[in-house]
C-alpha cells in the first residue's frame, strides 16, 4: 500500500497484532510528543544536572578522558552524546524534547503489535509523552528508556539489533540496559541467546576504552559509586521536593506510580503476561525507591505507561480494567499538569545574555547577579583561566552548581564537577582538590549559596562529614570579594 508501513506477521506472546500504520501519523505522533516536551525549552537553567553535561562535554570534546583526567559516576553514553551536541544550553533541550517524540511512537508501535484497538495505543503514547516531558533534564533516563523501547521492538523480528539496543543501552544506564537485554530474549520466546550475547558484546566493546585507559576509575567511580546512593535516599511515598496542597498529584504521584505498579503486577503477571516488562518495571521501582523525587520518576513511569496499556486491553474484568485505565490516565495527567506548571512558571523567567552563552533564562534577579558576577569575573581572569565552583560548605554537601563553568567559560581547577555527598565531602577527594586549587593558583573561588545549596534533607547529606580540609584551605587564602546575589565572590590573598 503506497505510503504506508506494513508489517504483518503471526508474532505470539508480547506481540501478537497486525501493525498497518502510516509514517504520517508516526510523524505526527513524534511531533506532537516532542512539541509536548519542549515547552520546556523556556526553563530556568539547572546548575546542577545541567551543569554537569554540558561540563563533561566541554571536557570530552577539548580532549579529556571520562574517569582518568575527570571524576564521572556515569557510564559514557550521555556525556559522549553531550560532546557532540555541543556546550550550547538550547542544544541538548531539543535533543532531549526529540527523544521524547521518539520514545512516545516506539511505545505507541509496541502496544499497536499487541492489540488492534488503537485507542489503547494511543493511551500508551499519551503517557510516555507525558512521562518523558518532565523532568527537561540532561541525565542519561530518556537516553536510556528510548533505546530500551527500541530493543523491544525490533526483538521479535531482529535479535541482533534489540542486543545492539540494549547494549547501547547498558552504556547510558547499566540496569536499565540489562533489563532491556532480558526483555528483548523473553520476547524472542528464549529460544536464542543472540540479544543477550549481542547486548554484552556492544556494551563492553563501548566501556573497552575506558577500561584500557583507566580499569580502576572506571569501577569506583560508577558501579562503586552505587555504595554512596544511601546518603542521598529520601523518605517514601510522598516527594519531598513540595508540600503545597494545591499539588496533591504531583506530591502523590511516586505512591501512585508504585501502587499502579502493584495493579499492574495483579492483572498481568499471574496469566504470564508482561514478562518482556517485568525487568525493566522492576528497575525503574528500585530506582524510583532509590530516591523519591521528581528527577527518579521517568524510568518507570514511561515503561508503566506501555505496560498498564497491553494490561488494559487484554483484560477481560470490567472494573480491574478501568483501575488499570484510571492508572495510565494518572500518568497522562500528571504530565499535563507539570508542563503546565513549567510554561506558567517559564512566563516569571528572565533572558539574560552572558558574555559565554546567550539567551540564558533564569528569574530576573538571579540574572541581574549573574551580569554582575560575570563581569567581575571578567575583571579579574580571562576566558579559558581556573575558577573554583564551590558549595557553601564541603563538609555537608546537597548539590553544587557547575553550571557556572559553562556560563562564565571558566575552567575547574580540579577534576571533581561532581557536588555530591560521599565525593567531595572525604578527606581523600578534599585533599586532592586543596592540592589541585594550590598547583594551579586559581585566582577566584565562587561560593554558591542558593537555597536549595543550603537546604538540608533528611539523610545522610543533611549531615557534616567532619571533613573541613577544603573549607579550612579557602579561609586562609581567598577573601571576600564581592556578593551578587547567591554568589559569593572570593579573591585569592
Amino acid at each position: 500500500m503506497p505510503g504506508r508501513d506494513r508489517v504483518r506477521e503471526p508474532l505470539p506472546g508480547f506481540f501478537r497484532a497486525t501493525v498497518d500504520v502510516s509514517a504520517t501519523r508516526l510523524v505526527v505522533l513524534a511531533l506532537l510528543a516532542a512539541a509536548f516536551a519542549a515547552l520546556d525549552l523556556r526553563a530556568g537553567i539547572g546548575p546542577h544536572d545541567e551543569g554537569l553535561m554540558l561540563q563533561w562535554g566541554r571536557r570530552i570534546a577539548s580532549g579529556e578522558w571520562p574517569y582518568r583526567d575527570f571524576w564521572c559516576n556515569y557510564l559514557p553514553g550521555q556525556p559522549l552524546l553531550q560532546a557532540l551536541i555541543g556546550d550550547t544550553l538550547w542544544g541538548w533541550r531539543a535533543v532531549r524534547a526529540l527523544t521524547a517524540g521518539i520514545a512516545a511512537v516506539l511505545a505507541y508501535l509496541l502496544v499497536r503489535r499487541e492489540i488492534t484497538d488503537d485507542r489503547w495505543a494511543l493511551a500508551a503514547w499519551a503517557g510516555v509523552a507525558a512521562a518523558m516531558a518532565w523532568p527537561l533534564t540532561a541525565g542519561p533516563n530518556a537516553s536510556a528508556v528510548t533505546l530500551a523501547l527500541g530493543a523491544l521492538l525490533a526483538a521479535r523480528r531482529h535479535g541482533g539489533w534489540a542486543g545492539v539496543l540494549a547494549g547501547l543501552t547498558f552504556l547510558f544506564r547499566p540496569e536499565v540496559g540489562i533489563a532491556a537485554a532480558i526483555g528483548a530474549w523473553v520476547l524472542g520466546g528464549r529460544r536464542s541467546l543472540t540479544p543477550l550475547v549481542v547486548a554484552g558484546g556492544v556494551a563492553f566493546a563501548g566501556l573497552l576504552p575506558f577500561l584500557v585507559v583507566s580499569p580502576a576509575d572506571v569501577l569506583s567511580q560508577t558501579f562503586g559509586f552505587a555504595g554512596q546512593q544511601h546518603l542521598q535516599r529520601l523518605p517514601f511515598p510522598l516527594a519531598p521536593h513540595t508540600t503545597d496542597p494545591n499539588k496533591v498529584l504531583e506530591r502523590l504521584f511516586p505512591a501512585i506510580l508504585v501502587a499502579s505498579t502493584l495493579l499492574w503486577a495483579a492483572a498481568a503477571l499471574p496469566r504470564r503476561r508482561g514478562g518482556a516488562l517485568l525487568a525493566l518495571i522492576v528497575v525503574g521501582l528500585a530506582y524510583l525507591l532509590a530516591r523519591t523525587d521528581e528527577f527518579h520518576l521517568v524510568p518507570l513511569a514511561a515503561v508503566l505507561a506501555v505496560a498498564l496499556a497491553v494490561a488494559g486491553a487484554r483484560e477481560p474484568r470490567r472494573g480491574l480494567r478501568i483501575a488499570l485505565a484510571a492508572a495510565l490516565a494518572l500518568i497522562v495527567v500528571h504530565g499535563l499538569d507539570r508542563q503546565l506548571g513549567k510554561v506558567q512558571e517559564a512566563g516569571d523567567m528572565a533572558a539574560v545574555d552572558l558574555p559565554a552563552v546567550q539567551n540564558v533564562r533564569t528569574t530576573p534577579k538571579d540574572g541581574e547577579a549573574l551580569k554582575e558576577l560575570a563581569a567581575a569575573v571578567d575583571r579579574r581572569t580571562k576566558d579559558g583561566d581556573p575558577i573554583l565552583s564551590a558549595p557553601p560548605r564541603y563538609d555537608r554537601v546537597r548539590v553544587g552548581d557547575t553550571l557556572l563553568y559553562t556560563l562564565l567559560d571558566r575552567s575547574n581547577p580540579t577534576r571533581y564537577d561532581v557536588v555530591q555527598p560521599g565525593v567531595v565531602t572525604t578527606a581523600k577527594v578534599q585533599r586532592e582538590m586543596r592540592a589541585d586549587l594550590a598547583r594551579s593558583r586559581a585566582r577566584l573561588v565562587i561560593r554558591w549559596e542558593a537555597p536549595v545549596a543550603r537546604a538540608t534533607e533528611d539523610n545522610g547529606s543533611g549531615r557534616s562529614s567532619g571533613v573541613t580540609l577544603l573549607d579550612d584551605y579557602i579561609r586562609a587564602h581567598y577573601a571576600r570579594v564581592g556578593r551578587y546575589g547567591d554568589y559569593l565572590l572570593l579573591e585569592r590573598r
